[in-house]
């Protein structure tokens, strides 16, 4: 069953700024079409404003942020990444259409999908914000200033996969995170963003972490996020999630890697095509 997420992450911001706008035009006695003209210039004000205010915030809440995830649930940061998720997607008049959000299983998973675009772990952790989301990603994102340390404080953790040893050490902490409820794990297992028709060769070391973790693994396919850059924020841009299936934990012991990556990519190809 197909449903558009609603998205009212910017609503705040909006009401904010338009009562604020409308005091001051009171304030000011301003009437006729000098005031409409007022009201849109404090109205365009206030919500720059309040942007800056909320990377004043997200700068405080980045000091102290550890290195590595922490084998602890932080509901705080969790529910943090996941506002501003929504307000960046609102921002960008981004619509997404979800089907087969039924299909996620009552426990932690890892969440296996395709890569469009940078947009795309945006859109899932939005999506599936009740599931505790945290993603395995390359760890210029999680170097980043100021939004790099909050999603460390999120449990994100990053994977060098030019070094094995580190990329292992990676895969483990990512299988700690499930097996001891911190965190459900995201992860592209194409590695990079695909801008080709098909999907690129998957890394299947990435389906070590469920395997390790004794858990399910959560097949998704996106289609569109490749769009937002060229439209936003002018045009709408409408993007496709759809989970396709769940692979049960069971399954998923008794399958080797490669097994997995068969089925992922099938399951992915026949989604997307």
């Amino acid at each position: 069953m197909e449903h558009l997420e609603r998205n009212a992450s910017l609503l705040p911001f909006l009401a904010v700024s338009a009562a604020v706008s409308a005091a001051l035009c009171l304030r000011l006695h301003a009437a006729g079409a000098a005031a409409l003209g007022l009201f849109l210039l404090l109205f365009l004000a206030a919500y720059l404003a309040l942007w800056l205010l909320l990377i004043l915030a997200l700068l405080l809440l980045s000091i102290g942020a550890p290195d590595a995830p922490q084998m602890r649930r932080r509901p705080f940061f969790v529910w943090l990444v996941g506002h501003v998720e929504g307000m960046m997607l609102a921002a960008a008049r981004v619509r997404i259409h979800a089907t087969g959000l039924e299909k996620l299983p009552a426990g932690r998973f890892l969440l296996v999908c395709n890569h469009r675009s940078n947009f795309d772990p945006i859109v899932l952790g939005w999506t599936l914000r009740n599931c505790d989301l945290a993603f395995v990603a390359k760890p210029v994102l999680l170097s980043a200033p100021v939004m790099g340390a909050i999603l460390r404080k999120a449990n994100y953790l990053a994977i060098d996969r030019e070094d094995n040893r580190a990329a292992l050490k990676s895969i483990l902490t990512a299988a700690a995170l499930i097996r001891n409820d911190v965190s459900s794990v995201g992860i592209f297992p194409e590695g990079t963003r695909n801008t080709g028709a098909e999907l690129l060769p998957l890394r299947t070391g990435a389906f070590k972490i469920a395997q390790r973790a004794n858990a399910p693994i959560a097949i998704a396919a996106l289609r569109g996020s490749d769009q937002v850059r060229r439209r936003a924020p002018w045009r709408h841009t409408d993007i496709h999630l759809e989970l396709c299936t769940v692979l049960p934990a069971a399954q998923v012991a008794e399958m080797n890697t490669f097994e997995i990556g068969e089925e992922v990519r099938k399951c992915i190809t026949s989604a997307v095509c």
